[in-house]
């Protein structure tokens, strides 16, 4: 199913298109939400009468629970209606269980990341991801002639992760998104080897990293330390910053190689 085919199976249960399109969204990516982020999404009024309608209708219908947020300054719901989950054939996700408020702060940062480019084509689950992997190397296999060295054949597939999702850009070009939840670079370079294999195939890619915002506030010990170490490591030929995500971007063949 596509996207909009999702929105309509989703509309179905009685809410507008701009409501289904943002519960498809949540659900495939983080299970949980702020009435924040649906207004930034619809462009409404934080803590007006058409967000909290939004909200009051999810939880009065048993398809969200609502929590108070640290220092009650805001709630947090969780999309966890199983048919809402079965319509998009996500039926068995863990985004439906319940979650430590560590985790669930995760995915909120992910899901702000995720609605800057609402409107992209995203793979959430690894077999989204495997059958992407599949037709890209199976495209850059058929592009191979006689005269290129064995060594220049796309390597054995294996399974990405599906710990972060992996959006594709109208052009094709494949953005992977980080989320950095730690001062250091072992679970960067883990991610980074998990998705070589793709790194290798695509023609052209972008890795976008997302950092906790203010940084300053999380990561204060260890903050310059692990940001000279970053620099090391991914030597992007473009740095762009803004409302607290980076982008390292269009990595061409010859600057692909991973230290």
């Amino acid at each position: 199913m596509t996207t909009d085919e999702w929105v309509r199976a989703v509309t179905d249960f009685g809410f507008t298109e701009r409501q289904a399109r943002f519960l498809v969204i949540v659900m495939r990516h983080a299970g949980v939400c702020l009435p924040r982020q649906y207004a930034s999404f619809a462009v409404i009024a934080n803590g007006g009468k058409k967000c909290n309608a939004f909200f009051d209708k999810l939880v009065r219908r048993g398809q969200a629970v609502a929590s108070d947020c640290l220092h009650n300054r805001a709630r947090l719901y969780h999309v966890h209606h199983k048919p809402l989950y079965h319509v998009i054939g996500e039926v068995t996700s863990r985004y439906r269980r319940r979650v430590p408020p560590r985790l669930a702060i995760e995915r909120l940062m992910l899901l702000d990341a995720v609605l800057t480019t609402p409107n992209v084509h995203w793979l959430t689950t690894a077999s989204e991801k495997g059958t992407y992997l599949a037709n890209l190397t199976a495209s850059a296999a058929a592009e191979i002639t006689p005269e290129m060295p064995a060594a220049a054949a796309p390597r054995p597939l294996h399974q990405l992760s599906a710990t972060f999702p992996i959006s594709l850009e109208p052009d094709g070009r494949p953005v992977l998104l980080y989320l950095a939840t730690e001062p250091w670079t072992d679970g960067f370079r883990r991610f980074l080897q998990e998705h070589a294999v793709l790194l290798r195939v695509a023609p052209t890619w972008t890795l976008r990293l997302v950092f906790p915002r203010p940084l300053d506030r999380v990561y204060e010990p260890t903050k310059r330390s692990s940001a000279r170490s970053w620099s090391r490591r991914c030597t992007p030929q473009r740095f762009t910053s803004s409302s607290g995500t980076s982008s390292i971007g269009d990595r061409r063949p010859k600057a692909r190689s991973i230290r």
